[in-house]
């Protein structure tokens, strides 16, 4: 990472997260979502409480189940977001007010977005089930395809909300993958809006076809492949999944823990996320009172200035605050 900040939430009842994963950043508002939300949740970015965008239900301006995917454009004064099923993609100003919203030519499931504000465009990407034409698809504001893939091969029969769509969008180029609860051999592709193609970039060959659950990342220099459900171990809250990562230079693979270097080697929490140019993690207080009490059990090694880091850190947090997040920007 070129960079991070430490960021604890509000401490106010409306301001309370819980283990959300979902996020988007932007320079200067964080926006959680996830199933157990009840409504979206924005920030700034010193984790001041600023407001609730939309809610689940039936209404013009709210959403079906939960928020699947969001992106904050600041500079055009924009919050997007992407039901679990949509048949559009909900609009809002930074005061969560709704706008324009952008419809859709055909039922959306759990689907993934890229805007391009200037061009009025944006990318999509689905789960292609039967009523899925496309499986990656540009149309415009008005819901107009533009180009599209169709799902062919993708398509998922019987249609099953416990597969997944996987984008990471930390490099210039659109990647693409679908995560299958029945896992299969699969890729990380890049879309090529100029030849209108998925291109496969990255495959794990499975040992004798004994193909595990498994998620891909890209990141600038790295793909993470996480084993979902096999040899994970438990930290007391939630299991932690082996992650394996490879050069994308040579494809030399090792597995790898991931470490807060900056907090004394502490293993941080379960699930990171790595979207957008950040790399994202949520923490409940007890959580890293653990971990930072841990490695000041073993601080002989550590510099004076980390231990009293760490020091100053854990006297500050109790159980009853409201989480802490850790936000970096990935170095391109």
């Amino acid at each position: 990472m070129s960079d991070y900040e430490i960021i604890r939430l509000e401490n106010s009842e409306e301001a309370l997260v819980g283990h959300s994963y979902a996020f988007a950043v932007s320079e200067n508002y964080i926006g959680l979502y996830n199933s157990n939300l009840k409504d979206y949740k924005l920030f700034n970015r010193k984790g001041k409480y600023i407001r609730s965008i939309s809610s689940a239900g039936q209404g013009p301006d709210e959403y079906y189940i939960a928020i699947y995917d969001s992106y904050i454009d600041e500079e055009n004064g924009r919050v997007y977001l992407l039901s679990y099923r949509a048949n559009k993609l909900l609009v809002f100003d930074l005061e969560g007010k709704p706008l324009q919203h952008i419809p859709f030519p055909f039922p959306v499931h759990k689907g993934r977005f890229r805007i391009n504000a200037k061009k009025k465009e944006l990318t999509m990407m689905a789960l292609p089930f039967i009523d899925t034409p496309f499986v990656v698809w540009r149309q415009d504001f008005e819901g107009n395809i533009l180009q599209s893939i169709d799902a062919g091969h993708f398509v998922i029969d019987p249609g099953d909300y416990s597969n997944e769509v996987n984008e990471s969008q930390n490099t210039a180029l659109l990647d693409f993958s679908l995560f299958h609860w029945m896992p299969i051999m699969d890729s990380i592709y890049h879309y090529s809006e100029q030849n209108n193609v998925l291109e496969p970039v990255f495959t794990v060959k499975w040992k004798d076809e004994n193909i595990l659950r498994h998620i891909y990342t890209e990141l600038s220099s790295h793909y993470f492949t996480r084993l979902v459900g096999e040899g994970a171990s438990w930290d007391g809250s939630v299991p932690r999944y082996p992650l394996i990562i490879v050069d994308k230079n040579n494809l030399r693979g090792c597995y790898a823990n991931l470490k807060f270097n900056m907090l004394g080697n502490i293993d941080g929490p379960s699930y990171v996320t790595f979207n957008r140019g950040y790399c994202i993690a949520n923490m409940f207080p007890y959580e890293l009172k653990e971990q930072l009490e841990k490695a000041l059990s073993k601080s002989e090694k550590m510099t004076p200035e980390m231990k009293d880091k760490l020091m100053k850190l854990n006297n500050s947090l109790t159980e009853d605050d409201n989480n802490v997040l850790f936000i970096g920007k990935l170095k391109q």
